[in-house]
């Protein structure tokens, strides 16, 4: 939220911050891949998994963008990877192009192992102590908007129960937010910056 809907110089330095956070983390994947969190092609990557999610769940609810926007929502994503070192000519040029970089990444690089299965299940499970039937919702969820790749590597069913309830979850989130006033379905941040956008 700081970064998206600040002023530049607040965004700035959170941006900053995530790249110093970001530069001691190295080491060796459990196939003996060397890992560098400040990698341009992994920071591409990561970047490149919030906007095809945010536009693929966007969409779900509201509707198809059309390519000038998404491609602008893209274009505004190139700006955040660059802050934090990702070469211009790495980028996709545009957001057609960037979900052939996924495609391409999933059947390539992206292979979890053992590690970033542990790291998945801490944030499924971030209380062991539950009964599994309580993180079915989120699962399901969670299964609805990962590629079938990563669904399966992570062992996240996706069956006819987890389609159903997805769908019952879709439906109810339009339903609401057509009934709801729209300072409950924005967040806040979202309209503070479009108010001072007017007034400017």
């Amino acid at each position: 939220m700081a970064i998206v809907y600040s002023e530049r110089a607040t965004a700035e330095s959170a941006l900053k911050r995530i790249g110093r956070s970001h530069a001691p983390v190295h080491g060796q994947s459990a196939d003996g891949r060397a890992y560098r969190a400040r990698d341009p092609r992994l920071m591409l990557w990561v970047q490149a998994t919030l906007v095809l999610t945010s536009v693929r769940w966007y969409e779900t609810v509201m509707g198809r963008l059309s390519d000038a926007d998404r491609n602008a929502y893209w274009d505004e994503g190139k700006f955040f990877a660059g802050e934090l070192g990702v070469p211009k000519d790495l980028f996709p040029p545009t957001y057609a192009a960037l979900v052939r970089f996924e495609a391409e990444m999933l059947a390539t690089d992206v292979v979890p192992d053992a590690t970033a299965r542990e790291v998945a299940r801490d944030v499924l499970r971030p209380y062991r102590g539950l009964p599994e039937l309580l993180y079915w919702p989120t699962d399901a969820v969670t299964a609805a908007l990962l590629p079938t790749k990563l669904r399966d590597a992570f062992g996240l069913r996706f069956g006819t129960p987890q389609r159903v309830f997805y769908r019952a979850v879709i439906v109810t989130i339009r339903a609401l937010r057509s009934l709801l006033p729209e300072r409950l379905t924005v967040v806040p941040q979202a309209r503070w910056f479009e108010e001072a956008r007017g007034r400017s």
